[in-house]
């Protein structure tokens, strides 16, 4: 006989010493039970009907799909899977375009998007943890989780123009291992009826390249050094003549790769896809301090961009940025050198002397952190400095040039510069236009927008902390430059969202 012990313990109740009769006849005793065949039979068949209840999805229709996307530890990449709108909107006697919109949060139907949750089946009705109306992050076992340590995949449903119904379904970069599968449960509820929407994603590792290089490609490019990820085309890459070599009948069905260290290469994008970050060596590498340049291809052409503060005047670096489809690649071997900036402009004639100036940045409140129409000060501030635009540039780059809020020196750095809270040069502000550091204080950003060619303030509120039926800040910001001063004092008019 299978024998499992226990020590009884718990209340006492009358006719106890029926109950231990069988350890002896007027004893009162306290100790080790052993279950009969019977009683282990009855526990066994109580487990099973509570793991069926638990395995139990409570839903009118159940609609299961897989999802296979590769591994990244970078991005955020996955894949899509278009659910059957035709069928759900059926089971829930609504037309396939009341429902899609429904589920897009754009009114209509009272459908509800909710989850089950992995482990116990039970209804979660968050309708969103994630960056869609109808969508959720998930851990390991298919419970929802917030995006943190815990999350494994992402779901965010999209009903499109085209009335498709599609669940993208991400990875958070690094969680998961190859071939490790995550099994979902996505749900909808419209009066009495439901419908579960059950998605196994898996994580898939790449294979190594073996690929055939068909053509070489030998190109350069020179550029002036630049700070702010501005982009330049790589004059000389022949697009069509790249497809036809690799025998592909659109850029679309073609991957780009980039060479490690080792020689074997790099698939997994690092850039604005497709794309890749390189070391100072050109090798595959990250964004960050060792980091050069970037590549990307976008309308048939090849961009290069730079990390900013790495690539000075005279540096230079050799990178490959190759296709590859069916086995062959074309190879673009690209030297990046980097050259004097070239400033088309004069400097305004006259002795630097300060300037004042009011304006207005007017937008509606908005919860996605967007921001103003760019006000153009750049002849503002040539003629109050009698500086060009790229003089000006390199001058607030260096901190030769700040703008303080308020106060010329007022809350500097150690050295004295601006200590700016926002995109330099640039500020969080709070209520009063005060500057304050990112946080429960700050209503909107103030930036100056700079570049090699322009010169513009440009603003946006804060999703949580300002007033969504509209707010005023006003502020004064003063760009400094020994001793001359532009003063502009500036209405930030936050409109009502729409």
């Amino acid at each position: 006989m299978k024998k499992l012990s226990y020590i009884l313990s718990g209340l006492l109740i009358a006719g106890s010493s029926a109950l231990f009769s069988s350890c002896g006849d007027n004893t009162d005793f306290w100790g080790p039970h052993t279950l009969t065949d019977d009683e282990i039979a009855e526990m066994a068949r109580q487990d099973s009907i509570k793991q069926a209840q638990r395995e139990r999805i409570d839903a009118d229709l159940i609609l299961e799909y897989t999802v296979e996307f590769y591994l990244s530890a970078n991005s955020y990449d996955g894949g899509e899977v278009k659910i059957d709108m035709d069928k759900i909107a059926s089971e829930l006697g609504l037309s396939k375009d009341e429902l899609g919109k429904a589920l897009n949060g754009e009114g209509g139907a009272d459908v509800t998007g909710f989850a089950i949750e992995g482990s116990t089946h039970a209804d979660n009705m968050t309708s969103s943890n994630s960056g869609a109306y109808w969508g959720h992050w998930w851990d390991k076992d298919g419970n929802v989780k917030n995006w943190g340590d815990e999350a494994m995949v992402f779901a965010e449903f999209e009903y499109t123009e085209d009335g498709e119904g599609i669940f993208h379904v991400g990875q958070y970069p690094g969680h998961l291992v190859a071939d490790q599968q995550v099994k979902f449960i996505e749900a909808i509820k419209y009066q009495d009826k439901r419908v579960a929407i059950v998605i196994t994603a898996i994580g898939r590792e790449r294979g190594e390249v073996k690929a055939t290089v068909v053509a070489s490609n030998k190109l350069t490019v020179e550029t002036a050094p630049n700070d702010t990820y501005a982009t330049v085309s790589v004059d000389g890459f022949d697009a069509d003549a790249a497809l036809a070599a690799l025998g592909a009948g659109s850029w679309a069905e073609v991957d780009w790769v980039c060479t490690n260290a080792d020689g074997s290469y790099a698939q997994e994008y690092s850039a604005d896809a497709p794309g890749f970050w390189y070391d100072k060596e050109g090798f595959s590498g990250a964004w960050g301090d060792n980091a050069s340049v970037f590549a990307t291809f976008q309308e048939g052409m090849i961009w290069i961009g730079q990390m900013p503060g790495q690539m000075t005047e005279g540096s230079s670096v050799t990178i490959n940025f190759s296709a590859m489809y069916n086995n062959k690649i074309v190879e673009n071997i690209i030297t990046v050198n980097i050259v004097g900036y070239e400033d088309p402009e004069t400097a305004p004639e006259g002795t630097p002397a300060s300037i004042e100036k009011d304006f207005t940045l007017t937008k509606p409140y908005d919860a996605e952190w967007g921001a103003t129409e760019e006000i153009d000060v750049k002849e503002d501030l040539r003629q109050c400095f009698k500086m060009t635009t790229y003089q000006i540039f390199k001058a607030l780059k260096s901190g030769e040039m700040n703008m303080w809020c308020e106060e010329v020196g007022k809350d500097a750095n150690e050295d004295g510069t601006a200590a700016y809270t926002a995109d330099a040069p640039g500020y969080w502000l709070g209520s009063e236009g005060q500057r304050v550091s990112w946080g429960e204080e700050a209503i909107v950003y103030l930036n100056l927008g700079i570049s090699e060619e322009s010169l513009g303030f440009y603003s946006g509120n804060h999703p949580e902390n300002c007033n969504p039926n509209g707010q005023t800040i006003k502020t004064k910001m003063i760009v400094e430059k020994d001793g001359i001063t532009a003063t502009f004092n500036i209405t930030i008019d936050i409109k009502a969202g729409q």
